[in-house]
């Protein structure tokens, strides 16, 4: 991970920690984060750019979102990028930050856009994020820059495994099919859903046990259930044949011991969303 994406982070969580605030991170960048700690002899995948979740409670009221607009356009000097203007954002030549958010009631709504703050912040909307803020963690500076003192006291958060598995389940379908297909993008996405299932914990999985039977008949929950078993269910899925083809998937495993790490997660994803979630 370059020590850019650090700065860029250590710049938004300052920011919005002095308004009470702590900037929600999903995106490859996220699962960074999630498991910084937990690392175990696989390389995460490092990325350029933040995506920056904007939840429900943070865009509530007007004052917070046109706060938020302050923080991104003025404060830290972002300028609005020509093919996303106000929800994709460049400082300089190599920090971009991507804004996502829910929906919101009292925000308009055009596309995929949520109009945050007109011709100011934007949102893509990601309708995926419904239950983002159910289990939040968060994440203390200090213990990813241990030698900055100016991180001390900083707080972030990042969503639960679970919520970061159906994010990147709708991603890695939007990217898959459609209109928005990009094959190397939805290799990304296939990889970061290897990372979280193989390195999450027995509690992280018992979390997402609970969130997933309280919802089962949410839309978003059997939508992603019919992803995993399109794309994800067998070996030969073309969600698993991604991680293969990546070129940090375990470079020194034979092609044997590569489908033995590919079926433990295999195996791990589907009883992950193992509930009754319908068709």
């Amino acid at each position: 991970m370059k020590d850019k994406i650090f700065l860029q982070l250590f710049e938004l969580a300052r920011a919005f920690n002095k308004r009470g605030l702590k900037p929600v991170i999903c995106g490859g960048l996220g699962v960074y984060l999630s498991f910084y700690m937990r690392e175990k002899g696989l390389s995460l995948r490092t990325t350029n750019d933040i995506d920056l979740m904007l939840t429900k409670s943070q865009v509530c009221e007007e004052s917070l979102r046109n706060a938020i607009a302050d923080i991104i356009t003025e404060e830290l000097e972002y300028l609005v990028c020509e093919d996303g203007k106000h929800f994709q954002f460049q400082k300089g030549n190599q920090q971009y930050l991507d804004i996502l958010t829910e929906r919101v009631r009292g925000v308009a709504v055009e596309g995929f856009r949520a109009k945050l703050v007109k011709s100011r912040l934007h949102g893509y909307v990601a309708d995926e994020a419904c239950f983002v803020e159910e289990d939040l963690k968060t994440i203390r500076l200090s213990d990813i820059l241990p030698e900055c003192k100016e991180a001390t006291g900083l707080e972030i958060s990042v969503p639960s495994l679970t919520n970061q598995l159906i994010l990147k389940l709708f991603a890695f379908n939007d990217r898959h099919k459609g209109q928005r297909k990009k094959e190397s993008l939805a290799q990304a996405h296939a990889f970061d859903i290897f990372v979280i299932v193989t390195l999450a914990g027995v509690n992280d999985y018992k979390e997402g046990q609970e969130l997933l039977n309280s919802y089962r008949e949410s839309p978003v929950i059997r939508k992603a259930g019919r992803v995993i078993e399109e794309c994800f269910s067998s070996l030969d899925g073309i969600g698993w044949q991604y991680v293969l083809g990546t070129a940090n998937f375990y470079p020194d495993l034979d092609i044997g011991q590569k489908r033995e790490k590919l079926d433990e997660a295999k195996r791990r994803l589907v009883k992950w969303f193992s509930v009754d979630v319908g068709s």
